[in-house]
């Protein structure tokens, strides 16, 4: 071959092969070069430190996950980056590195037993009230961190919290400002409420045809009908598939049958472990142990002894340092004493499950899950191709479900929210499959299809637009009564508001209160009592006429005086403070509230103190590349 092209290297289309081969050689290195130069090129730089593109990354993907198990999947991506989510974790990061540099000047460290009785304590790791070490392991086996790793960002997070902890430590407001402060929270106030539903506000004058018109041309987006469309599909969902590929009962029985060695339950061992803090006590137990001695029995002896029963456990279900030694036992035998950062354990079995075969009931679902699965990855194409072919060849949906022995559904009147016209959803709890259904059909134009879609695991889909209903505004005059129904809303809340601001403004006491909400025939209501603290409390008594936003407009009122603003049913309340009652705080809120105080001002001792920290070492973000990661 060399010599091929030794013969015929001085003819052009060689000197251009060769040429192709050295650039693409040479792009390749240089991608290489690029990819690791980028890769490796840091996000923020504190100092002498670096945090990389990849740490930073793993910090983002952690915060994104804990805020997603907090609100079941709610909030987007974009939410997320709304909110700030890139910065607060970067700020994160950033403390922490000042924090370390702060530790390492001051040589400071922690002893490892305060630090191996804070890790026991968290109760993350903590079954029925004890520290668990299955637990430990197995979570920090999730979180992709080694015991070493956890250990030291504990250890830096105990020092980093003394050391501020000691800052901050003392810091209070002065006592005169602190009881002034209690005294101003926990002081009652009572108040009196004129309440103006403006439904019921009479009107003087009727609205003419031009200025209904002209209402309708002012606010004509909120009477916008959405687009809605109408669909055929093909759903090919595991059932569907089954179906297609021709997978019986039969077929799952001989599958199952050829399959019994691998359709076993495992071993299973019921396992107790018992625990001392103290090496000296734990090889006293297993000595006792080693006898045939209960652990119930070991613990009246031996005090300090902590029992857990693990229950019938798999060898896989069990920590590594332990699980070849319990699965190696008989029935009724203990291990030897296993040593951890968090105790002496000792292990016995007192029951012993032998593998067995799962039933063809047990198995049957999961047999023809794999069956389909397997059967559809050599078939996909095959069922692609036919589908788009017959779609080629002009074959509506319903003449290929027809000939493929499928189910055609038509789905009308559908929004690009998955609901229908009546508001009801199409899904009620879509997965992947239907929710990429909903988002093709909107990605579509009428007419046309959509090809064949695969959502791997879900299943898969044809669909073809037939109609598309153009999001419009409608014709004035279909809709001529609910604008005139606006409209009078409309003009009823003004006049509400208005009648609302001239009795606060007139009323400059309760006697004229009264009068005024008699002469214009309004629901006056007196004594609602509550302090400041007691503001938000969902459980204070008529938050819908005196809001939260109205109550601190309220609250600031000298006796007698009184303020408007609307309510939460859509009218208008008018306020006004009654009296002041004395302070009914009793000694243990008096001194939860001093806490409270004393603990949001060491708070910011301690915001100062880093943010002072931070001023002293140089900080540098590529903002850009991080905008870049919350693409």
């Amino acid at each position: 071959m060399l010599q091929v092209f030794r013969d015929h290297a001085h003819k052009w289309f060689i000197k251009v092969l060769l040429s192709i081969i050295v650039v693409s050689f040479g792009l390749w290195g240089i991608g290489d070069i690029i990819y690791k130069f980028f890769a490796y090129r840091p996000v923020v730089t504190v100092g002498k430190h670096s945090i990389g593109r990849e740490e930073v990354a793993h910090h983002l993907q952690k915060e994104t996950a804990r805020i997603n198990t907090l609100t079941k999947g709610k909030i987007t991506a974009q939410q997320l980056k709304s909110l700030g989510l890139h910065n607060e974790v970067i700020n994160r990061l950033i403390t922490q590195l000042i924090l370390g540099d702060e530790l390492e000047r001051m040589n400071l460290g922690a002893c490892d037993e305060v630090l191996k009785e804070q890790i026991q304590s968290m109760p993350v790791f903590q079954t029925e009230g004890k520290f668990d070490t299955d637990k430990f392991i197995t979570m920090l086996q999730q979180q992709g961190i080694n015991e070493q790793a956890f250990i030291k960002e504990s250890r830096n997070g105990i020092l980093s919290q003394q050391l501020l902890t000691s800052i901050s430590m003392g810091g209070k407001l002065p006592s005169f400002y602190t009881e002034n402060l209690i005294d101003i929270l926990t002081r009652e106030k009572v108040f009196a409420l004129v309440e103006i539903d403006s439904s019921k506000i009479k009107l003087d004058k009727t609205p003419s045809q031009e200025q209904l018109e002209s209402f309708y041309d002012q606010f004509k987006e909120r009477y916008l009908v959405p687009e809605y469309r109408d669909i055929t599909i093909i759903v090919l969902d595991n059932q569907a598939m089954g179906k297609l590929l021709g997978i019986s009962t039969d077929n799952i029985r001989k599958f199952y049958d050829d399959n019994k060695e691998d359709l076993k339950f495992p071993e299973r061992r019921n396992v107790k472990r018992l625990t001392y803090k103290e090496q000296a006590k734990a090889a006293k137990a297993w000595e006792m142990a080693n006898k045939g001695a209960s652990f119930t029995k070991i613990t009246k002896e031996i005090s300090g002894g902590e029992i857990e029963d693990m229950g019938l456990v798999a060898k896989q279900q069990l920590a590594e340092f332990a699980a070849d030694k319990i699965f190696a036992l008989e029935s009724g035998k203990a291990t030897d004493v296993l040593p951890t950062g968090f105790g002496f354990h000792i292990f016995q079995v007192t029951k012993i499950e032998q593998p067995r075969i799962a039933t063809f009931d047990e198995a049957k679902d999961e047999l023809e899950n794999k069956l389909i699965q397997e059967q559809k990855s050599t078939k996909i194409d095959e069922i692609r191709s036919k589908i788009d072919d017959s779609l080629a060849a002009g074959q509506s949906l319903t003449e290929i479900a027809s000939a493929m022995n499928l189910t055609v559904q038509t789905i009308e009147n559908i929004n690009s929210q998955g609901k229908f016209i009546d508001g009801k959803p199409v899904f009620n709890r879509p997965n992947a499959l239907q929710k990429a259904i909903i988002e093709k059909s909107f990605t579509t134009e009428q007419g046309l299809d959509s090809g064949f879609v695969d959502i791997a695991g879900e299943g898969a889909f044809v669909l073809c637009v037939n109609k598309v209903n153009a999001a419009h505004a409608p014709v004035f005059a279909d809709i001529f009564e609910k604008v005139k129904q606006d409209w009078q809303t409309k003009q009823q809340q003004e006049e509400a508001s208005k009648l609302a601001s001239m009795i606060a403004s007139e009323a400059k006491s309760m006697n004229t209160l009264v009068s005024l909400a008699t002469k214009h025939n309004l629901p006056l209501s007196t004594n609602h009592t509550f302090t400041k603290l007691e503001i938000n409390k969902p459980e204070r008594k008529s938050t819908d006429i005196f809001p939260t936003a109205l109550a601190e407009k309220a609250f600031i009122l000298a006796p007698e005086t009184a303020v408007a603003g609307r309510n939460d049913k859509g009218g208008f309340t008018v306020v006004m403070l009654q009296k002041i009652n004395d302070t009914k705080a009793t000694k243990e809120e008096y001194q939860n509230l001093k806490t409270n105080i004393n603990n949001m001002v060491q708070d910011d001792i301690i915001a100062a103190t880093v943010n002072a920290m931070k001023e002293t070492h140089k900080i540098e973000i590529n903002q850009e590349m991080l905008a870049q990661m919350m693409e």
